[in-house]
């Protein structure tokens, strides 16, 4: 391999501290969702999510479950650690939606709880809104997603618990 080859290869980011906590999503999981209706009813989803690791760097999945209603849905997710911007960056796309929901977040001190938080459109009405979803590690085998959004008064309102668990 010649040394301008060599230089190449060595010029990409480095895994730093930070990424190590990626590790713990990755796997096969299934999944039970939990969504809130708007009329106050609940549905129940059940699917499945397939997380890898990219280049130490990004932990990324496909994951397949039904929306309220039973219409299937494929969604696709990455969470790395921005050594840029100095923060854990996210994306997700779904079959269902035309939107790319980008998000930012952060880790608490004890590493159990990563908060992400972005804008999407408005689930309950016009324009854009807030939301924030949180992942909660609670051991190595099971781990939450608690989805909110923010409502007319600022506050946080939950509209889906997803619970994880290894296969």
């Amino acid at each position: 391999m010649s040394t301008e080859s060599q230089e190449a290869i060595e010029m990409g980011t480095k895994p730093s501290p930070e990424h190590a906590w990626l590790e713990k999503l990755v796997g096969e999981w299934d999944v039970e969702s939990e969504m809130m209706m708007p009329d106050g009813s609940k549905q129940v989803g059940k699917g499945t999510e397939s997380v890898q690791n990219l280049g130490g760097l990004w932990a990324y999945g496909e994951g397949k479950t039904s929306m309220p209603g039973g219409q299937p849905m494929t969604y696709y997710v990455g969470l790395g650690y921005d050594v840029t911007f100095k923060e854990y960056r996210a994306f997700m796309m779904m079959s269902v939606s035309s939107h790319l929901w980008k998000y930012a977040g952060t880790l608490s001190a004890d590493g159990n709880t990563m908060t992400l938080d972005c804008e999407g459109p408005n689930m309950m009405g016009e324009g854009t809104a807030n939301y924030r979803d949180i992942i909660e590690i609670q051991d190595e085998n099971h781990r939450t997603l608690t989805s909110t959004g923010q409502d007319e008064k600022g506050e946080w309102q939950t509209f889906m618990v997803a619970r994880y668990t290894r296969r």
